[in-house]
């Protein structure tokens, strides 16, 4: 039974090169795609810093006219504008050390609470932290209390549906410009591959008719030279004359 042609030899190489070529690309593009939603990620997280601060301002002039952050009447309205000029913010109020919300609008989980209560006790007494979740991220400024101990944080927790909005568009450029670049550089380098080898495949060809047909005149006649052709047909011929002396020896 005869076995079935191999692909032509550019072919196998070009496939070669262009699942490399294709393996860069698509690295490059996964890279650029991180490397903005990190970037994206880092300036959402610094606006909503700013507006922590604000809201902490607000926080500590209640504190220094001895309001505690529950009495003070111009906090909840203050939270409640905040969400509703940026609807991403899933809750924005004030947390106290335990955990517990003293003021705010919007739901809190538990286990959000008990995250906040954790980065409130690692983090410095006046500074700010950032808790990173799967989908929804907050900041918050920490408090002093009239004694000089801690009072807990302001906290704006949001979900990352602005990061989702600012990288989606480019996820999908990236794609089309990547399998745009990949398919030309594909083309590309198949062509450029049988351009190269045409000459060596032509002659691999023919060293193979040669070895299935030892002797073929119109093979023999387009051999080059010290070309594979010529080699081959050297090798068949002194193979035959090899063959020729053994068996006139058996006999």
């Amino acid at each position: 039974m005869p076995h079935p042609r191999p692909s032509p030899l550019w072919f196998r190489i070009g496939s070669l090169l262009a699942l490399v070529i294709a393996f860069v690309i698509g690295l490059l593009s996964f890279l650029n795609y991180a490397n903005f939603r990190k970037t994206s990620q880092g300036l959402i997280e610094t606006r909503y810093l700013v507006l922590g601060k604000d809201a902490r301002q607000a926080v500590d002039d209640g504190v220094s006219l001895g309001l505690a952050p529950a009495q003070n009447s111009q906090l909840k309205p203050l939270f409640q504008h905040l969400r509703q000029q940026w609807p991403a913010l899933q809750f924005a109020g004030v947390v106290d050390a335990s955990g517990a919300v003293q003021i705010g609008d919007g739901q809190a989980a538990t286990l959000d609470l008990t995250s906040w209560q954790k980065q409130m006790a690692d983090s410095p007494a006046e500074g700010a932290w950032h808790a990173r979740g799967e989908h929804h991220h907050a900041v918050g400024l920490n408090l002093i209390d009239t004694f000089g101990g801690r009072g807990g944080a302001v906290v704006l927790h949001f979900d990352d549906r602005e990061l989702s909005a600012a990288s989606a568009p480019l996820a999908r450029q990236l794609l089309q410009r990547a399998a745009l670049i990949l398919l030309l550089f594909m083309v590309l380098t198949c062509l450029g591959v049988r351009w190269l080898v045409r000459q060596l495949a032509t002659e691999i060809d023919q060293a193979e008719q040669l070895l299935n047909q030892p002797g073929t005149p119109a093979t023999l006649a387009s051999a080059a030279p010290g070309g594979l052709l010529q080699q081959t047909h050297e090798f068949v011929a002194a193979s035959e004359r090899a063959r020729q002396t053994l068996a006139g020896r058996q006999s």
